[in-house]
């Protein structure tokens, strides 16, 4: 080789050399600023999270003290949007180092109890002393979590990071104060008492191992990103990637305007979609909504859903949705879908307890006939209607049972009874809440 074809290679590598190194402090660079980004993120969503309890408590307190059935259904009804805000912000932080499930949980039911109040209060009906003492623990348990998230704010603001899977200090030695206050707040929640249901059992469907992505293939987070975009008519350059969740049920979570949407990243299912806007209006009806709502689960492969119960607050329908197959109901496998009343625009979703439950279950048996099930109804009960379903129980496991619709020649109040189909046994009683907006059950 001579000496200028020997220069010229060393040149050559010595080149090659400096541009995998630019390459690779730029790529270096690029995943520092993402980190900064999502700590920032973080950051944000946590003092967001704050902010809006901090207004879940003080409305929850002037709730209580209220003696005002007109003031108490405008502060439940501020309760609502700040409890839809506190779940919004809670999305974008690291579900599996903070165990947010429980917490959901809790805003959940503290929202959906906030519009049954608002709703009955509309209505020209008292609150009774039952649901006074329902607010009052309400409060216990908001004014726990306020307490333990705004130690969470300080821990940070004295130079703690949050971090995807750990919380550092500022010398980036792991601590763990943040995660235990969140742990400790949710372990709070774990006794709270099923105050209003948002659909049957819908404190029961999460008890399982998550069936729907076991053994599925990893998606990308751009496939994530198309299928979000997909769900809510958006193109994918509209959408930010918000962060991963990487709790029960890890997810790619990725927002557009006021819409927070979550794909799983084993199978790419929606998880769910949150909204933080307002509809001003109703021009459809609920018919309609539910229609609506039916052929939008369809289109993202969320098939044979049968409609349960709705309701409507601040003009946004939300229908619940069960699994029907062969005549039986699997109220285990719920999703519920939120339709704009002005447009028909499917503003929201939540699919966790279908995810969680949703599998081939073995045949329906009926050991006891429908028959003996009417016959062993309470003397004081008319039936007005049976069919057959499965229900998720508290410990995890299913029931086959015969739902009966029921309606008391003492009361007039109509219930639900649940007959298990094998051993004849009474498995639940839900009371069924009408009003103009829709039906609840508790």
């Amino acid at each position: 080789m001579t000496i200028r074809s020997r220069t010229r290679l060393i040149s050559f590598s010595l080149a090659v050399v400096l541009t995998l190194s630019a390459v690779a402090l730029i790529n270096m660079s690029r995943a520092q600023k993402y980190k900064n980004e999502l700590e920032i993120s973080y950051q944000h969503s946590l003092n967001e999270l704050s902010e809006s309890l901090d207004s879940v408590e003080t409305n929850l307190t002037k709730c209580v003290y209220s003696s005002s059935d007109k003031m108490l259904g405008e502060l439940c009804s501020e309760l609502y949007s700040d409890c839809t805000r506190a779940k919004e912000a809670l999305s974008r932080l690291p579900a599996e180092q903070m165990e947010l499930d429980n917490t959901y949980k809790f805003i959940t039911q503290a929202a959906d109890y906030a519009a049954y109040v608002s709703e009955k209060t509309s209505q020209g009906e008292e609150i009774t002393n039952e649901e006074h003492e329902s607010l009052v623990t309400l409060l216990g348990y908001a004014a726990r979590l306020n307490d333990s998230v705004e130690d969470m704010v300080d821990i940070c603001n004295s130079g703690a990071r949050i971090l995807s899977k750990n919380v550092t200090n500022s010398q980036n030695v792991p601590i763990s104060p943040l995660s235990k206050n969140m742990s400790s707040a949710g372990e709070a929640f774990k006794d709270y008492p099923t105050l209003l249901y948002d659909g049957p059992f819908a404190d029961a469907v999460l008890n399982r191992e998550v069936q729907m992505t076991k053994g599925k293939e990893l998606f990308t987070r751009d496939e994530a990103k198309q299928i979000a975009a997909d769900a809510i008519g958006k193109s994918a350059e509209e959408l930010s990637f918000s962060g991963d969740e990487d709790g029960r049920i890890p997810a790619y979570v990725f927002t557009c305007s006021q819409q927070t949407v979550a794909v799983t990243k084993y199978g790419g299912y929606v998880s769910y979609i949150l909204y933080g806007g307002r509809v001003t209006e109703t021009v459809i009806d609920e018919k309609n909504a539910v229609n609506i709502a039916k052929k939008y689960l369809d289109s993202l492969g969320y098939e044979r859903m049968t409609q349960t119960y709705y309701m409507t607050y601040k003009n946004i329908c939300t229908i619940n949705f069960a699994y029907r197959e062969n005549g039986v109901t699997y109220y285990s496998d719920l999703i519920k879908v939120g339709v704009s009343m002005k447009d028909g625009t499917v503003v929201s979703m939540e699919a966790k307890g279908y995810l969680t439950n949703h599998t081939d279950r073995a045949a329906f048996e009926e050991n006891i006939t429908l028959e003996n099930a009417i016959a062993g109804l309470n003397p004081y009960l008319e039936l007005l209607s049976d069919d057959r379903c499965v229900i998720p129980l508290e410990n995890g496991h299913e029931a086959q049972c015969y739902e009966l619709h029921c309606r008391s020649t003492d009361t007039n109040e109509e219930v639900l009874i649940y007959v298990n189909t094998l051993t004849g046994d009474e498995e639940n009683i839900l009371l069924l809440l009408y009003s103009d907006n829709g039906t609840l059950t508790k």
